[in-house]
């Protein structure tokens, strides 16, 4: 946990998050998130055969490690991967969102992406316990007893599958957190965090970004 935000690890040793905690967020004028998304996904879904990608087996391996299959549930990284793939389909939502998409794709990495002003601390990345759930973001309701949740004081808000219309981000939001879910052994974790709060910085500004791997 960074002692200038509260977010524990619950389950260190198992999971490493990268965390990364944007406030006073708006978009860069003239930056050209479009053109951008349109030509890695092209050259991203050129390059795809009929297996994942090969960084996809960390996610994988993750959730196999807290006993989730990852066939059933897929790591969220994995099934955008998919859906461009096999649809040639990119969701546009809104700006941040689709920026972390394109991130998540890009490093085959599962992202969270949360309102903070929805949010009341502390916070922490927790096992699912029985009786957790949330209402996903156009999805049915989603159980999550025993698989990784993100929560706060009002209970479970994300999980690194499909996160919760609760705490979800909109083209207003101004305070944003990132959560990003690593196995353990990724080497890539500091590189990708750094990465992904210079790719925020390109296309929104920010007064404040802070981040830390807990």
């Amino acid at each position: 946990m960074s002692e200038d935000f509260p977010l524990q690890n619950l389950l260190a040793g198992r999971l490493r998050a990268g965390v990364i905690v944007y406030r006073g967020v708006a978009p860069r004028p003239g930056a050209s998130l479009r053109e951008r998304i349109a030509a890695e996904t092209t050259a991203l879904r050129a390059a795809a055969a009929g297996a994942p990608a090969p960084g996809f087996e960390l996610a994988r391996r993750l959730y196999r490690s807290f006993g989730v299959d990852p066939t059933k549930h897929r790591p969220s990284s994995e099934a955008l991967w998919r859906r461009l793939r096999d649809r040639g389909d990119f969701p546009a939502v809104n700006p941040a969102v689709d920026l972390t998409n394109l991130l998540s794709l890009r490093y085959q990495v599962c992202y969270g992406l949360y309102d903070l002003d929805r949010l009341q601390p502390p916070l922490a990345i927790d096992l699912g316990r029985e009786g957790d759930a949330y209402q996903g973001i156009r999805k049915d309701v989603l159980n999550l007893a025993g698989r990784i949740v993100v929560r706060d004081s009002q209970g479970a808000f994300g999980n690194p599958s499909a996160d919760s219309l609760r705490a979800s981000v909109s083209a207003s939001s101004r305070g944003i957190l990132q959560v990003l879910f690593f196995h353990p052994q990724d080497p890539r974790q500091r590189e990708i965090v750094s990465a992904s709060a210079s790719a925020f910085a390109e296309f929104f500004f920010a007064a404040e970004c802070r981040s830390f791997i807990t």
